[in-house]
């Protein structure tokens, strides 16, 4: 009996040796020795598997945002229609066209048609007495837009144009009538656009006027005069 107490005697009798503060390690030692060992065992394995699923779970999750990026992406491009650019292109050149013609019609709207240049000519010149028609010269339709490029040596096919009918005008009579001639065809209702005016006296008090005036249409034909 007394050789089985040794160890134990032996073991209790270093423990009593121990400082308070080493006793106290000890305690705590044999306290939580064993909640680490089955922490180790038993807790541990569990919470790292855990760990190895939830990563697992997230990278998943950022390959399946990745496949759903590049399928959209290819919806994108499959609805994306080659020509789009184009089509563009050439709805903006149409919005362009209707502006322009929206523009053109108001302008032509407040001009005198050519049919009707001569007619108001010779009605203003009606209401001076003092004045005599020298001279009364048509002159040749001229396109006011820009020259279509050529396609391989050819002259390329205008679809639209715009002409220039003008009239050249010789008028004598006294400065202040001529100018108040003048200043008649400037107010009419229907406008004509002005080109070179030139007033000369040859014999005092005689005055020669010498004025071109313009209209705009889009047919070439002349006015008959």
């Amino acid at each position: 009996m007394s050789a089985a107490k040794t160890p134990l005697a032996g073991v209790a009798a270093r423990y009593n040796a121990l400082s308070p503060r080493e006793k106290a390690m000890v305690a705590l030692a044999l306290v939580f020795g064993p909640l680490l060992v089955g922490n180790s065992l038993f807790v541990d394995p569990p919470f790292a598997k855990a760990r190895s699923l939830r990563q697992a779970v997230e990278q998943q999750r950022l390959g399946l945002a990745d496949a759903k990026a590049q399928i959209a992406n290819l919806e994108a491009q499959l609805q994306v229609d080659p020509d789009a650019p184009k089509k563009a292109e050439l709805a903006g050149v149409q919005q362009k066209l209707l502006g322009a013609d929206e523009r053109l019609k108001k302008l032509s709207d407040s001009l005198v048609p050519p049919a009707e240049m001569n007619h108001l000519l010779e009605h203003l010149l009606a209401k001076h007495g003092g004045l005599r028609l020298v001279s009364l010269k048509t002159l040749a339709p001229e396109s006011i837009l820009t020259p279509p490029a050529k396609a391989e040596g050819k002259p390329a096919e205008r679809q639209f144009d715009i002409f220039r009918h003008g009239i050249e005008l010789r008028l004598e009579g006294g400065y202040f009538e001529l100018l108040a001639y003048l200043d008649q065809l400037e107010k009419a209702e229907k406008k004509l656009l002005w080109g070179p005016v030139r007033l000369t006296v040859e014999t005092h008090p005689k005055a020669l006027l010498t004025v071109t005036v313009y209209t705009l249409a889009a047919d070439r034909a002349w006015l008959s005069l």
